[in-house]
């Protein structure tokens, strides 16, 4: 009430970001995600990152990590995920200070990069693809079991040389969540279900974001009155 008058203020409220029905790729490989968050909670799976890979979080936007809206959940908040290796060491700068940025150094690193394996993985994966060749790298001389990606132009990528060296010789497997948890035999969990996790204010599970779309950070919205 303000004043004598009832006013309309609305509210906010955790709704699910795809429509629960949604059969695209991303959408199911998603489905899989909180079973191997529990795993990993569990002490079953042991989910690594790298030191490159920790370094891309330091130029991508924080909300792909964290979340954009305060009512996010991250299913993997309390998950610890520790470096397969050790972190580049670099000062971190802008052009202004004469300072290489991270990514700028990131790039500068895999350039003058000789390791072997590597370098064979770009000549069949191509220079615009030299950071999943460094990842793949990485999880291959760690004997890592898998890398679990969802980026789909580089898994085709792979399916098209599964033949050739030496994508043929690699003992990683890169896998999608999908391909994962159904290895895993996992169950597929809706994440509409998860809206209701550590949450304290309204859930809407009956809506979705337009589009099956994640709401892109305020800054760069279109949509703003």
């Amino acid at each position: 009430m303000w004043g004598s008058h009832e006013v309309d203020e609305g509210y906010s409220a955790r709704i699910p970001v795809r429509v629960p029905d949604s059969n695209s790729r991303e959408y199911r490989s998603i489905r899989f995600l909180p079973g191997i968050a529990h795993l990993a909670r569990a002490g079953r799976l042991q989910l690594l990152t790298s030191g490159e890979l920790s370094v891309e979080r330091d130029y991508q936007p924080i909300g792909r990590f964290r979340g954009f809206g305060h009512f996010d959940l991250n299913i993997f908040k309390d998950v610890e995920i520790p470096l397969v290796d050790k972190r580049p060491d670099h000062v971190y700068g802008t052009a202004w200070l004469g300072l290489p940025s991270s990514r700028e150094a990131r790039d500068q690193r895999l350039a003058e990069s000789t390791d072997p394996l590597f370098r064979a993985l770009v000549s069949q994966l191509g220079q615009s693809n030299s950071q999943d060749a460094w990842h793949i790298r990485t999880a291959e001389t760690h004997g890592v079991f898998c890398f679990l990606t969802m980026d789909f132009k580089l898994l085709k990528s792979l399916n098209a040389r599964a033949k050739s060296e030496p994508v043929r010789s690699l003992k990683t497997r890169i896998l999608t969540p999908e391909q994962l948890g159904k290895l895993l035999w996992l169950a597929p969990v809706n994440p509409t279900l998860l809206s209701y996790e550590d949450a304290s204010w309204p859930v809407r599970p009956d809506l979705h974001w337009p589009d099956s779309k994640r709401r892109p950070p305020t800054r760069n919205r279109t949509d703003k009155p």
